[in-house]
């Protein structure tokens, strides 16, 4: 499992202290890497730990499939129509 997301939202940051943004490009060079030598790669924090709207949420869920290559995410929901929606950004992402 890794923290990832295309915005760098509650990702390892250098200093966990800042609660800055993490540095996306150096996760998805880990998430290469790990896939190279025949690991999966689940990804979580995919939506900012709820932070991000649905644009971000689309945008995300794309990025982690698209630019990272993850095989695959875990997301949280408050209720049915979140699970929907991200059921649409998942096959947005994959077609």
């Amino acid at each position: 499992m890794i923290r990832m997301n295309h915005k760098g939202a509650s990702m390892d940051a250098e200093d966990y202290n800042t609660h800055g943004p993490g540095n996306v490009a150096e996760v998805v060079t880990h998430v290469q890497q790990v896939r190279k030598e025949g690991m999966g790669v689940i990804s979580m924090k995919l939506v900012g730990e709820g932070t991000f709207n649905r644009e971000d949420r689309k945008a995300a869920m794309k990025f982690a499939f698209k630019n990272a290559g993850v095989d695959s995410v875990t997301v949280g929901y408050k209720n049915t129509a979140e699970i929907d929606e991200a059921l649409d950004n998942l096959n947005l992402a994959l077609a």
